[in-house]
Order: structure tokens, then sequence, then C-alpha cells
């Protein structure tokens, strides 16, 4: 039997619908093998190639002029299409993350399944229950008559694609995605029924069956929808965070619904192939921003969310707006920043307070870190004066919360500031209402009290029941013990100043206080320091910022135990405990040791350090250990205050019965009016919260005091921007073995 396909007749038409399909269908596999997901790309290739196939198979069979050719044809398409059901069940595994492909006894369930009706098409020629293939007077020249398993296959077929379709409904309905391309995509799988009953209605093209092009047609929906939402869906169901789709052209796809948390406007989903710059301007704003950072302030406590723009894989140019809901990390951060700042101002103002002259002055230093730095409203400073706590200095706001008359308060009293001043311990009260006493609080709920010695009280309140953070309650202990140390000065100072008689033995009493303190805080700080390495080393791969944190701690530890050493060195010059006996000493030898000392920091800052000699040794006679001291504190100081790019030189010779040594540089040098006050303990030309460079102002003065006992001067030579120029001149001396002939 020979079939002729003339033009234009309902043959040649479906041959066309049958080419275009398998020619769609293979370019829609070629467009698959582009997707990133290993799973969804292999899945939804072999779900192509498998239609293209069938709707091959199909033109195979129109075209064939044999019976036995059709029959082959008819059953080649029948074992594809078939595996085309299971093809999509690999994509919906895949998609979806079930991983039901990967299953083993789901693997030999398809495998046995689709080898038994393999089985059941192959030997359709011996029992006929499947199909029968008879010649027809019709358009096409034959009629395919469907047996019994044909219906239960077919029946099982769209069983199982329908358990697919429960997965990807699953997963829309978990991302709370909008089902409306899923939905359409379902009513593609109608396509062979609707192209069946069309032909039923027209005898002409009644003996076909249209399921390949049905299938064909439905796995280009697949692929359509799967570029439109399925990817983006995808996505949205890899994160718990809140996402916002986006096309190529930057027009929102979709979004689920913990977006309209942050944006309520997009509750009606309106917005939904708006640019974003039109639909959410604010969030096309922030995502020009380096770091763009949400901040909602609904609800009792705002929430931070980082906002990333990714292409998390997606094809087509498509991208994802991702919401990465940090709001712990946040406040952990500012409150570690806050936490920073705040031991950094204590650290200010403990400076401050060394350099108080007086009482009012220190307690205006403690009342301005309180108030303005940690933020308590009401704070007063209370000194203690024949048996009376009497107010000297109150923050600005405490007239406006506590009562105009605030009487003093016997220390022998009943009070709670009594009570601190007697005991010597801080006390928290969380509710100044609890408390049972007849003073007036006013509107202050929770409270703090520091003694300061037996010079008086720091009292600082806040309007908030439990307002009292115990970090700074921490931080406010130690602000209190230094109060009380720098008070403990200024009376020794007072007392140096009304007895002469005396002047002596409170210097002496002074120097051992300053001995002591460093003493005292070098092993606890050498044991911070300790730890703060250890810290640094474990949080090298962690990124928080607690190795930042930690380096500051072992950089700030290492700061004050120069510090200590600076102060443990002068009260040792003022006690006369550093400086032996002078002897014979040569200066290069002891000027080239210093020099080697800072020649790793001179490199690391790009500064050029020179040590010059003219060979022959210079001898003076002076304590090398002072020698050294004196040396480290120039050299550390020129190299300290001069820029990358600058000289330091080290200059040592012979004078007319002296040694004379310089450290000259290039540095910022300093206005000359000032050198007076230079080797002033605790004294540098920048002073204050502004100054530029760190340091206590000790290192020349510890440098003169050490000069002047080996029975040398130093003077300086100094213009701003120029640099500076020390010389020290020390006793000569001769050479040892000179002396001993």
């Amino acid at each position: 039997m020979s079939l002729s396909v003339p033009l234009g007749g309902p043959v040649f038409w479906y041959l066309m619908a049958f080419a275009a399909a398998t020619i769609v269908c293979l370019g829609a596999a070629w467009r698959a093998w582009y997707i990133p997901y290993a799973g969804t790309r292999k899945s939804l290739g072999v779900f192509f190639l498998s239609s293209a196939g069938w709707a091959a198979a199909y033109i195979g069979f129109l075209l064939s002029a044999s019976s036995l050719a059709k029959h082959f044809f008819y059953q080649a398409s029948l074992i594809v299409g078939f595996a085309t059901v299971w093809a999509w069940l690999w994509f919906c595994s895949a998609y979806t993350g079930r991983a039901l492909h990967r299953n083993a006894s789901a693997r030999w369930f398809a495998i046995i399944v689709y080898g038994g009706v393999t089985l059941l098409k192959v030997t359709n020629p011996f029992h006929h229950l499947y199909y029968t293939l008879e010649p027809s007077q019709g358009a096409f020249g034959f009629v395919v008559r469907h047996g019994l398993l044909y219906w239960v296959v077919m029946g099982g077929a769209y069983a199982l694609a329908t358990a697919g379709y429960l997965m990807l409904f699953e997963m829309f309905w978990k991302t709370e995605t909008r089902t409306g391309p899923l939905a359409a995509l379902t009513a593609l799988t109608a396509a062979p029924a609707v192209l069946n009953i069309m032909g039923h209605i027209n005898p002409a093209i009644q003996e076909i069956t249209h399921e390949p092009l049905g299938v064909a047609v439905f796995a280009i929906g697949v692929l359509v929808v799967y570029s439109y939402q399925f990817q983006a869906v995808r996505l949205a169901g890899s994160l718990s965070a809140p996402t916002i789709m986006l096309s190529a052209d930057g027009r929102i796809k979709d979004y689920g619904r913990r977006i309209t948390e942050l944006f309520p406007k997009m509750e009606d989903r309106s917005a939904i192939g708006e640019p974003l710059g039109a639909a959410l301007p604010e969030l096309a704003q922030k995502l020009e921003q380096d770091r763009p950072l949400l901040k909602t302030t609904d609800g009792a406590a705002p929430r931070y969310y980082r906002i990333v723009e990714t292409s998390l894989g997606a094809t087509g140019g498509s991208g994802v707006v991702v919401f990465s809901d940090i709001t712990e990390r946040e406040r952990r951060e500012r409150a570690l920043r806050d936490r920073q700042e705040k031991v950094e101002a204590l650290y200010a103002t403990i400076s401050q307070l060394l350099r108080a002259q007086d009482r009012e002055e220190a307690g205006r230093v403690v009342l301005r870190l309180v108030n303005e730095v940690f933020g308590y409203p009401l704070v007063s400073i209370r000194f203690a004066d024949d048996g009376q706590l009497v107010p000297v200095q109150d923050s600005p706001q405490i007239s406006e919360h506590m009562p105009a008359q605030r009487p003093p308060v016997d220390v022998d009293g009943d009070s709670l500031l009594a009570e601190v001043y007697r005991d010597g311990e801080p006390l928290v009260v969380d509710d100044l209402h609890a408390v049972d006493t007849e003073l007036d609080y006013g509107a202050a709920r929770a409270a703090v009290c520091f003694p300061m010695g037996s010079h008086g009280t720091i009292a600082a309140a806040d309007l908030e029941e439990e307002g009292i953070d115990p970090f700074e309650h921490r931080l406010l202990d130690v602000l209190a013990a230094h109060a009380a140390v720098v008070l403990d000065r200024l009376d020794q100072e007072e007392t140096l100043r009304t007895a002469k008689e005396v002047a002596e033995e409170a210097s002496q009493m002074k120097s051992a206080l300053l001995a002591n303190t460093s003493h005292e805080f070098r092993t606890p700080l050498t044991s911070i320091i300790g730890f703060a390495e250890e810290i640094s080393t474990m949080a090298e791969d962690d990124a928080s910022p607690i190795g930042r944190f930690a380096d500051h701690i072992e950089s700030s530890g290492h700061r004050l135990l120069d510090t200590l050493d600076a102060l443990l060195n002068l009260s040792r010059l003022q006690g006369g405990d550093l400086v032996r006996s002078p002897e014979p000493t040569d200066m290069i030898t002891v000027a080239e040791e210093a020099t080697d000392q800072f020649y790793p920091e001179a490199a690391e800052k790009d500064i050029t350090l020179r040590m010059e000699a003219n060979g022959a040794p210079v001898w003076t006679r002076a304590d090398r250990e002072g020698l050294r001291i004196a040396l480290q504190n120039l050299i550390s100081n020129a190299v300290k205050y001069t820029e990358a790019g600058g000289s330091v030189w080290i200059r040592t010779r012979a004078g007319e019965e002296t040694a004379v040594l310089e450290v000259e540089d290039t540095g910022v040098g300093m206005d000359p009016g000032q050198t007076d006050a230079l080797f002033e303990p605790f004294r540098q030309e920048s002073e204050g919260m502004g100054r530029k460079y760190e340091g206590t102002g000790l290192g020349l003065a510890v440098t003169k005091e050490a000069v002047e006992q080996m029975g040398g001067t130093i003077e300086v030579e100094t213009e701003k921007g120029e640099g500076s120029c020390f010389t020290v001149r020390l006793p000569g001396a001769n050479a040892p073995e000179t002396v001993g002939a």
C-alpha cells in the first residue's frame, strides 16, 4: 500500500505539525543544556529528547507505505512516548529536591514497570490486546484501534504524571508563590484529549492519535514556564530568607509571601511585571550602595536585613534579591562597637583624670563620661565633707526629673549613698520605687552608686526600670577606682603644697604608689594580652569581628604595658633605684643596640634609620641601663613623630671632656616656645581628646631624669614641620685599659 501526501491535505498538515514538534523539542533540549542544576538539566534534556523522538516516530508512521513499517514506527512511538512519563517524574523529583530519582527502590520500580509495558507493546502482534492497525479509506489510509491494555497503561501514565504535579504544587505552596503558571502548564496536559475530541468531531482526522502533539506542546510549555517561573520558585524554595525574583530587564517576576512583611504594599501582587525602581524605589536606591542594609521599624524592636542581589545560578540574565535577616548579628556588632567606644572613652577619661589639677576638675571629667558617653541622664558627684556627702557636680537633666532640693547626705545615715560610702562596695538598684526609704527619687527608677574611696560617691540613674547595663556597671566601677586613685593623688599634692617639711616624704609616697600600681597592673595585664593573642589566633577563620576586637585588646594592652613601664621607670628614677654608679661605657655600642631594636619599626613605616659614627669608640662615664633607656625613648619618639619617607639619624662623637649623643629626625617638629614643658611628665604638644599621636608623655620625662642622674644634660632644637634634634651630653671617660694602666 502506498500513501501520497497531497499539499494542503490533513496528512500534510499533520506531518508539518509533527515535524515542527520534533524540531522545537530538539531546540528545547539544547536550551535545557544550559540550566545550571545538574538534575534538572539532565531530566529536562531527556524529557525534551523523548518528546522529540515520539513526534519523529509519528512522522515515520505517517510516511510509511508498508503495514510492517507502520507497525514498527507505531510501536516505537508507544515505547518512546511512555519514556516521557518517567522523564517528567525525574524532572519533578530533581526540581523539588526530593531526590526520588536517586532512590534505588524507585529506580527499580521504574525499570520494572517500563520494561513490563514495553514487553506488552513489543508482543502486541501475538495478543493484539494493546492495539490493532487496520486499513482505512480515510485520508491516512489506516485506523488505529486501541485495546484494553492501551487504556490501562494510559491511565497509569496519567496517574504517574499527576504524582509529579503534586510534587510541584507542594513546592509552590511552601514557597507561597503564585500557582497560576503551574495551573496553565497543567491545562496543557488536556491538549491530547482536546485534539482527540476534535478528531472524533472531524471524520477526516479521526484515524490518528494526537498524544505526541499534545506532549510536544506540553514540553514546550514546561520550558517556557521553567524559564519564567520554575527557576525563580526553585531559588525561593532553596532560601529561607525573603526573596524577589527579577527578570533580565529588572522587572519583578515573582516574590514569596515573606516579602509582604518587609513591604506591606506588595500584598496585592500588583507589582509583578513592574520595574523594581517603579514598584520599590527605596529598595532600588539601596541596591546602588556598597553594602545595602534594610532596617524595619515595625514591632517592638527594629530588624536588620542585608540585601544581596545575585543570580544564584539563574539563566537568561535573571536575578534574585535576597534579604538575609542579620538582626542578631547587627545587634551584636553594634553592641560590640558601642562597648569598644565606651572602653576607649573610659581610657581617654582616665588619662584626663591623671592630669586633673583639683577635685572639681576630676568631678567634671567623671560627670561628662557618665552623662554624655554612657548616656545616663541623672548623674551626681558627691564629695565627703565634714561627715556629709555634699553634691558638687550634677548632670543638666537632673533638675528636670529629680526634686529641686537635694540636701547633703549624712554619712552615718540610712540612705543608699551613705551605705555605699561606708561599705566601700558598689550598689545597683533595679527599681528605686521598691526601696523602703523616705527620700524622693523623682522619676528615677534604676540606679547605681560607686564609692570613690574615702572621697565621695558617683551615682547614676536611669528613667527605665532595670536600665543599668551590667557591662557599663563594670566600666563605671573601674572609673570610680581610678577616680579614687586620682583624688588620693590630689590630696597628696595638697599635702605637699601645705607642708614643705613633708614634701620629700609625700613625693616618695607618690612614687611608691606609681611603682606599686605599675607592678600590680603588670601581671593581670600580661594575662589579658596573652588571652587576646590566643583569641585572635582562634578567630582567624571566623567571619565575625571577634578577631579584630581581640587585636584591639592586644594592641591596647601593649600600649598600656608600655605606659606602665614608663611609669615604673619614672618612679624608679625618682626613687633613685634605677641609675647605678657610673662606669666607663662605650656610647657607640649602646647606640648600635638601640638602633637595631627600632630598625624593624622604622622599616615598616618606610623611615630611614641611620647610625653615624667616626669609627672610634666614644667613651662616657655613665650607667649603661640608664643610657639605654634614654636612647630608647629618644629613638622611639623620633620614629613615632616622623612620617613615611622621612629619616632619623643617631650620631655619637667625643666633645671636650664630654661624650655627645644626637638623635635627629625630619618629623613633624613642634613650636619652639613649647619646649620648656616638653620634659614634664604627661605632657605632649597635642593633648586632649583630639590629639593625633598616642602616648602618655612620660618618655622625655624619664629621659631627662636619667640623663641628669648620670651627670649630663639634654637639649632640643625643633621647628614646626621641620623636625627635631635632641642632644645629650654626658661626662667623657677614658678607655678601660687606659684607666687600668
